[in-house]
């Protein structure tokens, strides 16, 4: 890979990082499932991959927080159920904290809507 290669790169790295925490940020800075933030990002031409590595750094950096999550149900086998947010301080509320409980919102919000209108069988 060349220079101007790696400038590019680089450069495309901090666009798809700056447009992750925009993402992250908007609605009230509620968790987001990966599926959502992929789409959104893929309107802006980012990437399942460059996703990947910035949410990588992000998540090293301790700026978010990743949860992966499982539902028996054979319908969701090789769903991507991981919820992502930000850790950010909010009115005074531990950061860590914060994001559990954002991803915890937004897990139980989407699991009893989706088991109240899911019927196997």
């Amino acid at each position: 890979m060349g220079r101007a290669d790696e400038t590019k790169r680089s450069s495309d790295l901090k666009d798809a990082r700056d447009r992750v925490i925009e993402l992250l940020r908007s609605r009230n800075r509620k968790a987001r499932f990966m599926t959502e933030l992929y789409a959104s990002l893929e309107k802006a031409r980012i990437s399942a991959t460059e996703t990947n590595e910035v949410l990588a750094k992000l998540e090293s950096e301790g700026a978010v927080m990743l949860r992966g999550h499982f539902c028996a149900d054979p319908h969701l086998a090789g769903v991507d159920l991981r919820v992502v947010t930000l850790v950010e301080a909010d009115q005074g509320e531990d950061p860590q904290l914060g994001a559990i409980r954002r991803i915890d919102e937004a897990w139980n919000k989407w699991l009893s809507e989706y088991l109240a209108n899911h019927r196997c069988g």
